[in-house]
């Protein structure tokens, strides 16, 4: 548990740096390499490694395509991206005989999700001068702030199993817990800062937005952890101790970032 908590406070402290320079090339660089050792540990799991030209193709896709978007190529990583799954379908014909579809189409899924996913955390910095920021620290804390809560949540009251076969540990207490400690956060956040910058929350919307993302993230996580059963392993890496790699932390990240945005492209939640 000590382990544990200094590697995550370790870890809070980088993505507090990140955000506070989320104006430079810092920013992109650092979704970009997120973004790349997801898809390494993805591949690895699946045993798609021995491909290195789909696996180059992939992290070099995950890598540059955020910093092309930052600096409003939008174009430019569009292009990128088909040009990454062109050649891993390529790497396919080439290794046809010892490499299965199956294979193949987890590669291309891996990579244009992942890509796509965490791209949007540019995307959200610069729907607006004003709120980007605050978007992509909550589409951040959706997926957090409810896995926190729903893990003490479940701790403590936790009884009915919800996916035994898949996650023994989580529970239907920890689900709905891990809902309501979202949105009490997110509108914690939102009554701060429209008081400091002024502006007009739509709380309703918030609140919708806050547990549609928390479920997105278990199932997120649950997506996760059937992969790591089913390839019969613990966690997808070891880079941060006591967690594991970096897709064991951002798997219900992958999947609440690209629901908040659609969620705050329909209605936004601040306005002027």
């Amino acid at each position: 548990m000590k382990t544990r908590i200094i590697s995550g406070a370790v870890a809070a402290v980088l993505l507090i740096l990140v955000l506070i320079l989320h104006k430079t090339f810092l920013y992109p660089l650092c979704i970009g390499l997120i973004s790349a050792m997801a898809i390494l540990e993805l591949f690895k799991a699946d045993r798609c490694t021995k491909y290195i030209v789909s696996l180059g193709a992939a992290c070099i896709t995950a890598l540059t395509t955020p910093i092309l978007r930052f600096y409003g190529l939008h174009g430019w990583d569009t292009l990128l991206l088909i040009a990454g799954v062109m050649v891993i379908f390529f790497d396919f014909t080439k290794h046809h005989k010892e490499r299965t579809f199956h294979q193949t189409a987890f590669m291309l899924m891996v990579t244009v999700f992942v890509t796509y996913s965490m791209n949007l955390l540019v995307t959200l910095l610069q729907m607006s001068s004003k709120f980007g920021l605050v978007y992509v620290i909550l589409a951040l804390c959706a997926a957090w702030i409810s896995d926190t809560g729903a893990y003490f949540t479940g701790t403590f009251i936790g009884k009915t199993k919800l996916c035994p076969e898949i996650s023994p540990k989580k529970t239907v207490e920890g689900f709905l817990g891990g809902i309501a400690v979202d949105i009490i956060v997110m509108i914690l956040v939102s009554v701060i800062y429209g008081l400091i910058a002024g502006v007009h929350v739509q709380y309703l919307w918030l609140i919708i937005t806050a547990a549609v993302c928390s479920v997105a993230g278990v199932l997120g996580d649950l997506s996760a952890s059937l992969i790591k059963r089913q390839r019969n392993i613990k966690d997808f890496g070891k880079i941060m101790p006591g967690h594991g790699g970096v897709m064991d932390r951002f798997d219900s990240v992958l999947f609440t970032i690209p629901v908040f945005y659609a969620c705050v492209c329909a209605i936004p939640i601040y306005s002027v």
